[in-house]
């Protein structure tokens, strides 16, 4: 019976060509084109509005955010053990489809709506603005991250696949940067609270783009729907021992540390830019894009650069490498104040984030075949909700030092400054004390370096998929069919 299985799913797996195309390629990246562009459009940016445009108050804001760290945190592995659930419609539409194509707009719907509160509501309504819009953006980012991303590991069977997918993925992703990182500082001002609403709904527009755009490549093939009904006909594994397997995977926990460090990098270097711009270069929002576009022009080097060595080196030591070096070229910005000095070495930072960007998703699918072979059967949707669970722990994180540093070092919102507009070239650069500009830099800089190296250096050390046991592991993929 298990013999004719496998061959029902290999006499139906006739768009094994058709996953690899071009076209298919192309539209699949979407996905990466609307996941990235609402982190580096909004990422952060709803801390500095409403702390410095709109004055909400520190503990709402706190509040606010832990309400929506802990559901970031808890909704993920839940989501994604629902996706997993068997439904009826698996066998016409599919396991991941369905969600892909149907949760990306929503999603930005929900983000424009959390840049345009209520003028003038006060602090209680705009603080229950603020949670409510966070809450429901991050559970439609859920259940298209995870299934998205689930996808890419069966969708991409071969090292070589994955290559080209990733390829493919990481120019997309780059055309969001610029457009996510570049376009909204042109768009907002800093003081006016109307630019940010205009900003957001522009943002939404192109994000819309991506959702209908990621819809042709991400249709499965009869082979994966049949294969789908025929594991969700199996007994299910409770969520707990899913758990319990993934946690003591060695690959996926590895994972889960390399993936933390880089979600802490972005949380608190993306976050922090506007702080660092405005108070520590002392120059308007539109200044930002320069910092932004030199980051990019880094990222673009970077990604072709660390994919050839990962062809040369495998995905592990290249990891390695580029974590590492997405810690330690961030540190030099803790000595520059001055726009000009600092573009040459906001393009250095592009080069190391690029690193993590090239090697992210190869890794992940690395981690997520061993716990399939694991358990004899795919259950991805489950353990993308586990790692972007662990990765939403940085947002809290990021909450608790900003605040708490921002509290401790006496650092002034932007709407309590009657002087931030004013006339000059210091712009915000004299307004905040020497103490609060540390703060800044603190958060900024120093957090971020150390927590990356950290979480770098573990996944180094429990990594396991190298040498033999990666050739084992292919033909494993392979004996038990489950590379579908």
């Amino acid at each position: 019976m298990e013999q004719k299985q496998k061959t029902n799913f290999k006499e139906l797996d006739d768009w094994s060509e058709w996953h690899t195309s071009k076209k298919s390629m192309i539209s699949f990246s979407f996905g990466s084109f609307g996941i990235e562009l609402v982190g580096n459009a909004f990422g952060a940016l709803y801390f500095w509005f409403y702390e410095n445009e709109l004055g909400l108050f520190p503990w709402l804001i706190l509040i606010a955010n832990i309400v929506f760290a802990v559901w970031n945190a808890v909704n993920d592995p839940i989501i994604g053990y629902v996706i997993e659930k068997p439904r009826k419609f698996w066998g016409k539409w599919g396991k991941r489809f369905p969600w892909i194509a149907t949760t990306l707009i929503p999603m930005y719907l929900c983000y424009f709506l959390l840049f345009a509160p209520p003028v003038g509501a006060g602090p209680f309504v705009w603080f229950l603005w603020m949670m409510t819009w966070l809450v429901l953006a991050d559970t439609f980012y859920s259940m298209f991250h995870i299934s998205w991303v689930a996808m890419f590991a069966e969708k991409y069977r071969t090292d070589e696949e994955r290559r080209k997918g990733n390829a493919y993925k990481l120019v997309l992703a780059i055309i969001s940067i610029i457009i996510g990182a570049v376009l909204p500082p042109e768009i907002y001002e800093y003081g006016n609270v109307q630019s940010f609403a205009l900003m957001a709904a522009i943002v939404f527009f192109f994000g819309s783009i991506a959702g209908i755009a990621v819809i042709y490549g991400a249709r499965e093939d009869p082979a994966r729907k049949a294969q789908a009904v025929a594991q969700g006909e199996q007994e299910r594994t409770p969520f707990i021992q899913l758990l319990k397997t993934g946690l003591k995977n060695k690959a996926f926990l590895a994972y889960v540390l390399l993936y933390f460090g880089n979600k802490t990098w972005d949380y608190f270097v993306v976050g922090g830019v506007d702080y660092y711009n405005a108070f520590i270069l002392g120059e308007p929002a539109d200044s930002k894009t320069i910092l932004l576009a030199a980051v990019i022009l880094g990222i673009f080097v970077a990604v072709p650069i660390f994919t050839k060595l990962a062809k040369k080196y495998g995905f592990y030591k290249t990891a390695v490498i580029g974590g590492l070096t997405e810690a330690i070229l961030t540190l030099p910005l803790l000595f520059i104040q001055d726009l000009i000095v600092a573009i040459p070495f906001a393009f250095i930072i592009g080069i190391g984030n690029g690193a993590m960007w090239a090697m992210l998703s190869p890794v992940l699918s690395e981690a997520l075949d061993s716990l399939s072979v694991q358990l004899g059967k795919r259950a991805t949707n489950v353990y993308a909700g586990v790692y972007i669970f662990f990765g939403r722990l940085s947002i809290i994180l990021f909450t608790i030092f900003m605040l708490g540093i921002h509290e401790l070092t006496g650092y002034v919102p932007v709407n309590e400054l009657e002087a931030f507009l004013g006339d000059g070239n210091a712009y915000g650069k004299t307004l905040q004390t020497d103490l609060a500009k540390f703060g800044i830099l603190l958060t900024f800089v120093i957090i971020p370096t150390i927590i990356t190296a950290l979480s770098t250096i573990g996944y180094a050390k429990i990594y396991d998929i190298k040498g033999d046991k990666k050739i084992w592991l292919e033909n494993q993929l392979k004996e038990q069919d489950i590379g579908h």
